[in-house]
């Protein structure tokens, strides 16, 4: 039985930790968390996750938290090289960047899109971008290339095309040719569609 394994939850984040292992083609197994609002986790789960949430990977002996984080640990231990360029490799000051900026710039720009939010003393802002802009620099920086390295798909692409895709197809995030091209391209990836029959099973979400 693999050492690798990943608790998650349906039509949950869990989705961007699917995407990942199955981009690396390496042996896992998960465990189906009923992540519903309200739903009691077993002490068991709550000892490798005190926040109740999901996703939640284990590997041997190492348990990582939040979807960032697990990306990360995935990518430099099965994908180094690869995935995740090397230390000395010039662009992973970019690709670090990218990986923090999906949940830290574009997923709370996406989230709070729409709403009035009470300016802080001192004129304090929401301490991120309005949605427009953050977009707008997703759609520049992918004007360079199909990917967010140029030529090379990394981790990163995996973390910002699926709070992307997520958002486009709420239409929290409005239709812009580049990124609507770019979500086009990840969705058209074998591992991303793997890892979305597991994480919205046909059966429960008939295709349109």
């Amino acid at each position: 039985m693999t050492d690798l394994v990943l608790y998650r939850g349906i039509a949950t984040r869990s989705f961007t930790a699917l995407w990942m292992l199955e981009e690396l083609g390496v042996a896992y197994r998960t465990e189906l968390i009923d992540a519903r609002p309200g739903k009691l986790r077993s002490q068991a789960y709550l000892q490798l996750n005190p926040t109740g949430a999901v996703p939640t990977l284990v590997d041997g002996e190492a348990v990582v938290r939040e979807t960032p984080a697990i990306c990360l640990h995935l990518a430099d231990r099965y994908g180094y090289g690869t995935l995740a360029p090397k230390i000395e490799d010039p662009r992973r000051g970019a690709y670090l960047s990218w990986m923090v900026w999906s949940s830290a710039a574009l997923e709370p720009a996406r989230a709070t899109c729409g709403m009035t939010l009470p300016e802080k003393p001192g004129g304090w802002g929401a301490g991120w971008a309005p949605l427009a802009e953050t977009t707008r620099v997703l759609a520049v920086a992918l004007e360079a290339g199909p990917y967010l390295l140029g030529d090379t798909f990394t981790a990163a692409d995996v973390m910002v095309g699926a709070t992307l895709a997520m958002g486009r197809h709420t239409d929290e995030i409005p239709a812009d040719p580049v990124l609507d091209a770019y979500v086009v391209r990840m969705e058209a990836r074998p591992a991303n569609q793997r890892a979305g029959a597991l994480n919205w099973p046909p059966e429960l979400f008939p295709p349109a």
